[in-house]
C-alpha cells in the first residue's frame, strides 16, 4: 500500500509547532507573582543590616527586580542587603516585572529600639542521632537582632561561636545557657539536656553486602565476631543473581560487656566457592565506634569490589 510520507511527516510536526508557539508566546507575556516578603534583621539598633527574601514565582528571562526600601534608595538584586542609617517605620514594595507581566507587594518594618531588642533562642541535635557519652551536639542559632553570642554549656566550656558544636564527655544533665547580645542588650535562653550513660548493648540490625559479579551464583553468607567470639551468622543467599544482598541479623553481641576498648567487630564475608576461608573480613573496634559517638550506620568499601554496610543500635 502507498503511503503519503511528506503528509504523515506533516501531522507529527504540527502538534509540535503548536506546542512551541505556546511556549513562546507565553513567555513573551511574561509570569509574574509574589507570595511573600521576609526580612532578617542582624542587629538591635542602628545603623540597621537588613537582608531581604522573596517568595516568587516567574521565568528568568527578561527579569527585573525593583526592591524600594522606603528611605529614598533602590536595588535590582534578587536578594539585596540594605543598611538603614535611622530608626523608623519604613514601607518596603518589590517590584517584579518579566516582559509584559507585573507584581509587586508592600511589608512594614519597623526598625525601633523597641521592635529589635535581641531575642535568644536555639535548638539542639546530637551527631548520630543519640544522646549517648561521649555525645557530641550540634547547636542551631534561631536568636534575633544579636550581633554577639556567648554559650555556656553547663558542663564549664563555653563559646562565642554562632552555632557551635560541643561534646558532652559525661553522662548527667546540662543547662545549656545562650546569651544573644547586641549593645550591652542581653538576652537569654537556656533550655536542659540530657546525656544518657555510654550504651551497654550494641544490637548488629541488618547486614548489606556487595561482592565482584564472579560470585553470581555461589550461595554468600556473613559470619559475625566479637572480640574473637564466634558471634553466629546470617542465613544463606543460594544462587545470588545480583548484589547488594541484604540479611536482617537482629543479633545483640552476647561478647560485649559495655567495655569500649580495642575489641573488633568482624563482618567476614563468605562464598560457597570457597569453603575453606572467608573472601573478605571487615572489622571496626568498639573504641571506634565510641569515637565516632555510636553511629547507626558504619560500613567499607575495599575498592576491589567487595563492600559491606551495617545497621547498628544500642541500649543499655
Amino acid at each position: 500500500m502507498k503511503t503519503n510520507v511528506p503528509f504523515k511527516l506533516l501531522s507529527l510536526l504540527i502538534p509540535v509547532f503548536i506546542i512551541f508557539l505556546a511556549v513562546s508566546l507565553s513567555n513573551c507575556k511574561g509570569h509574574v507573582e509574589i507570595f511573600g516578603v521576609t526580612d532578617s534583621i542582624e542587629n538591635c539598633s542602628a545603623p540597621y543590616i537588613v537582608y531581604f527574601y522573596a517568595d516568587a514565582e516567574h521565568r528568568t528571562k527578561d527579569l527585573e527586580y525593583t526592591w524600594d526600601f522606603g528611605d529614598g534608595t533602590e536595588s535590582h538584586d534578587q536578594e539585596p542587603m540594605h543598611k538603614y542609617t535611622d530608626y523608623g517605620i519604613y514601607k518596603v514594595t518589590l517590584s517584579i516585572k518579566q516582559n509584559k507581566s507585573f507584581d509587586s507587594k508592600s511589608i512594614s518594618l519597623y526598625l525601633t529600639e523597641d521592635s529589635t531588642s535581641a531575642y535568644s533562642d536555639f535548638d539542639y541535635a546530637s551527631y548520630s542521632d543519640s544522646l549517648w557519652a561521649p555525645a557530641n551536639v550540634e547547636f542551631q542559632n534561631y536568636s534575633k537582632h544579636a550581633t554577639s553570642f556567648l554559650w555556656e554549656f553547663g558542663d564549664g566550656d563555653t563559646s562565642t561561636v554562632k552555632n557551635p558544636t560541643h561534646i558532652y564527655q559525661s553522662q548527667g544533665t546540662y543547662t545549656c545557657l545562650l546569651n544573644a547580645m547586641c549593645h550591652g542588650d542581653t538576652s537569654k535562653f537556656s533550655r536542659p539536656i540530657v546525656i544518657k550513660a555510654p550504651p551497654h548493648k550494641i544490637d548488629i540490625l541488618d547486614v548489606t553486602i556487595w561482592m565482584p559479579d564472579t560470585y553470581l551464583g555461589t550461595d554468600v553468607w556473613v559470619n559475625l565476631y566479637y572480640a574473637g567470639n564466634n558471634e553466629g551468622g546470617s542465613s544463606t543467599a543460594n544462587s545470588v543473581s545480583s548484589f547488594p544482598i541484604t540479611f536482617n541479623m537482629s543479633h545483640t553481641l552476647f561478647a560485649f560487656n559495655g567495655i569500649y576498648d580495642s575489641s573488633l567487630l568482624e563482618f567476614e564475608l563468605w562464598s560457597s566457592a570457597n569453603d575453606g576461608n572467608p573472601e573478605k573480613i571487615f572489622y571496626i573496634s568498639s573504641q571506634e565506634l565510641q569515637n565516632l559517638y555510636y553511629p547507626t550506620t558504619i560500613g567499607l568499601d575495599d575498592g576491589y569490589g567487595f563492600k559491606y554496610e551495617a545497621k547498628l543500635g544500642y541500649r543499655q
